[in-house]
């Protein structure tokens, strides 16, 4: 295989340089802006620039680019040069007006007098306004080719992880055995979350140390909590794709997920949870393996086994393999309540068995009496509780955000405002990935 590609050096500088410049022309002219009003339309225009400069640089850290992707660097790596001139430009302003060294009072008034004028000029700031855009221009060029090669990679993961998802179900189980067990398909809500993710968003976990711990440790258990809307669906939909790929490594890994769905009862109660796991499991079995299943329809070919049952038969089916991989969304999503409370005694009795090959991650609100059994009966370490209130969902938001504003048409007319809109929204979010469109055009409106 060939090593793999990296931007160079020089391209990562004249990104690392832009930061720098325009950190200062933004720390100058936000100072500024209180007194000089006419500074505030730059001083928006600048926390853009510096927005996408980071963001630029976010995307690129560690970034390897595989030898087929030869064209996609060579037209990032253009784009970028071509921001150089405006940078420099940009650094030979914010030198002029940079505080110097003075030797005499009399030097000391000039170059005051200098400082307060100069900048402030329309001419200037005018000039400043023009190189800022240019370069957000070329920036823009790269992160969109940035983009799109991510989106088709993750479309082609998702494609990938579908086949393979189709690939591991065997002919083991018969039409008649899939009616009677009447297992809810947890993929709608998959492939709709799939949908969802945007860019490099969530790489942070399946990337991270907590999510390769869990892959690798005996009997490992990992909690993501968050409030509506942070996003811990489309991550558990990656945290899926990801332990798919795990399972190519080894045919005896088994991987099965379940979503509740507040809207569908169908996915809802502890029997939906477990007869979809059951279904999932024997779908992976080797063929020619023992299939738990079949015995389980010939003693109740005419009723629906109780809970109780389906869990003993889930605790046979995991045993038949290496590692089983359980990933549960939205435990809240199960009505509190009897349900609720019956799902939370399935988690009791699956971290009971102490399985070495059993890996459990769940999601949801972090709700009292979802806390109080996942920390008090399970016994989960804070190294197993994942907040998704943090600066990687921040990032993750500030990107999302960037790419609405750029690509959906439906902003356009507000370009001039995206700066604003932008901060506003990455600073308010407080990990909320929700970003409803009519409340932006609204905002939007409100900056006229």
């Amino acid at each position: 295989m060939a090593d793999p590609l990296s931007i160079p050096g020089g391209v990562v500088g004249i990104i690392s340089l832009g930061i720098t410049v325009t950190q200062g022309l933004v720390s100058f002219y936000t100072a500024a802006r209180g007194q000089k009003s006419n500074t505030a339309y730059t001083a928006t225009k600048l926390n853009r620039l510096l927005d996408q400069l980071n963001l630029l640089k976010g995307q690129l850290a560690n970034r390897k680019f595989r030898s087929d992707e030869r064209d996609l660097l060579k037209n990032i790596e253009r784009s970028i040069r071509d921001c150089e001139e405006c940078i420099l430009e940009l650094d030979a302003e914010n030198e002029k007006f940079k505080d110097r060294r003075t030797y005499s009072i009399a030097a000391a008034a000039r170059t005051a007098a200098r400082r307060l004028a100069y900048p402030f000029r329309q001419s200037t700031l005018q000039k400043l306004e023009e190189v800022v855009d240019e370069t957000l221009s070329h920036l823009s060029l790269a992160l969109q080719a940035l983009d799109n090669k991510v989106i088709a990679n993750i479309q082609d993961d998702i494609e990938a992880t579908k086949t393979l998802i189709e690939r591991v179900r065997n002919d083991q189980i018969t039409t008649a055995i899939r009616t009677w067990l009447k297992a809810p398909d947890p993929s709608v809500e998959y492939n709709s979350n799939c949908k969802k993710r945007h860019g490099e968003t969530g790489l942070w976990l399946v990337k991270g140390p907590s999510f390769s711990t869990w892959l690798e440790k005996p009997n490992s258990f990992l909690w993501l909590y968050g409030f509506t809307g942070c996003g811990k669906s489309v991550l558990c939909s990656t945290a899926i794709q990801y332990a798919f790929r795990h399972r190519r490594s080894n045919p005896r890994i088994g991987v099965a997920f379940f979503f509740f769905v507040f809207n569908d009862e169908s996915k809802q109660d502890i029997s939906a949870m477990l007869r979809s796991l059951i279904l999932q499991l024997s779908d992976q079995l080797k063929e020619g393996s023992h299939c738990p299943l079949s015995q389980l329809h010939d003693r109740y070919c005419n009723s629906t086994p109780p809970d109780h049952v389906l869990i003993s038969y889930l605790h046979e089916l995991v045993r038949l393999f290496d590692n089983v991989y359980l990933l549960l969304d939205a435990l809240d999503e199960s009505p509190r309540g009897e349900q609720r409370e019956d799902v939370l005694q399935a988690l009791v009795d699956l971290r009971s068995w102490s399985a070495p090959g059993l890996h459990l991650l769940v999601t949801s609100r972090d709700e009292i009496d979802i806390r109080d059994v996942l920390c008090n009966e399970l016994g989960a370490l804070n190294s197993e509780m994942l907040s998704m209130k943090n600066e990687y969902v921040d990032r993750d938001i500030a990107a999302f955000v960037s790419q609405q504003l750029r690509d959906n048409r439906k902003f356009q007319k507000w370009k001039d405002y995206h700066g604003r809109i932008e901060s506003v929204f990455t600073e308010s979010a407080n990990g909320v990935y929700v970003v409803n469109l009519y409340n932006t055009r609204a905002f939007a409106n409100s900056l006229r």
